[in-house]
């Protein structure tokens, strides 16, 4: 077997185990360790993997996405969702993101930064963000399908990231689930990002029961309160969220995404 396809079935492995250890992804696909770590190695090199130290585990990231064959993920949000965007900040002037989840975090696809009048905290495209800390996480934990829910919440409970260790706090997420599905949207207050004096809303993009994506707001939190951004803009927010969807409906890529 080539490289190149040894790769590949590495990947298809670590997509359906949802992460692995070496010895398990040896005995998974077959090859041996010494291969195994040249593999990883090489996926690592180019983002495609990432360690968790907690558990020993080996995950994929956002990236692998971009391997997708015909017209998939990165399509639909550059295609369908990015004017989307575009139009709302029009009206919102904030900047608006599209966040995906992936691997228990989730992950900037496409963000309106540079058409915003009002941006001061410049990020990347894939940065990644935790879930229980940030309005994107928040939005999409309280709106996917409860046996999904609780499966990353497990996830969390095993990582070693800061962020995650709230995932133990039952009442805690609890409490900002009830929060978010009562009001319609996620929200982030200046805990997470201090740095850039920065607050956000979110909210779900659904796929049918699924949460495909999440659309944000990013404000300077000395300018509004979550709540009140939320007054003036939630309904446009929304309403691009529902423009995303019925688009990529009509377009028949959701099911690419299955």
């Amino acid at each position: 077997m080539k490289s190149a396809e040894r790769l590949l079935v590495l990947i298809e492995t670590l997509n359906h185990l949802k992460g692995a250890k070496v010895a398990e992804l040896a005995e998974a696909t077959g090859f041996s360790r010494p291969a195994i770590y040249r593999l990883l190695t090489a996926l690592d090199s180019f983002g495609y993997v990432r360690l968790q130290k907690s558990d020993d585990c080996y995950y994929l990231t956002h990236l692998v996405r971009r391997l997708s064959d015909g017209f998939g993920d990165e399509d639909w949000v550059q295609s369908i969702a990015a004017p989307i965007l575009q139009e709302a900040v029009e009206e919102i002037t904030w900047p608006v993101d599209l966040i995906t989840f992936l691997n228990d975090a989730m992950y900037i696809r496409e963000t309106t930064r540079s058409y915003s009048p009002f941006t001061i905290d410049w990020v990347s495209v894939g940065e990644r963000l935790p879930m229980l800390v940030t309005s994107v996480g928040r939005a999409y934990l309280s709106f996917c399908p409860e046996p999904e829910r609780l499966e990353i919440l497990e996830s969390l409970q095993r990582s070693d990231d800061e962020f995650d260790k709230l995932a133990h706090n039952k009442t805690y997420v609890q409490n900002l689930i009830n929060w978010t599905r009562k009001h319609g949207y996620g929200k982030r207050d200046d805990g997470f990002h201090t740095l850039r004096k920065t607050s956000s809303i979110a909210v779900p993009i659904m796929n049918e029961s699924r949460v495909a994506a999440t659309l944000a707001i990013t404000f300077i939190s000395s300018a509004a309160t979550p709540e009140e951004i939320a007054e003036r803009h939630l309904e446009a927010l929304k309403s691009a969220a529902q423009k995303i969807e019925t688009e990529v409906k009509n377009a028949k890529k959701w099911e690419t995404l299955q």
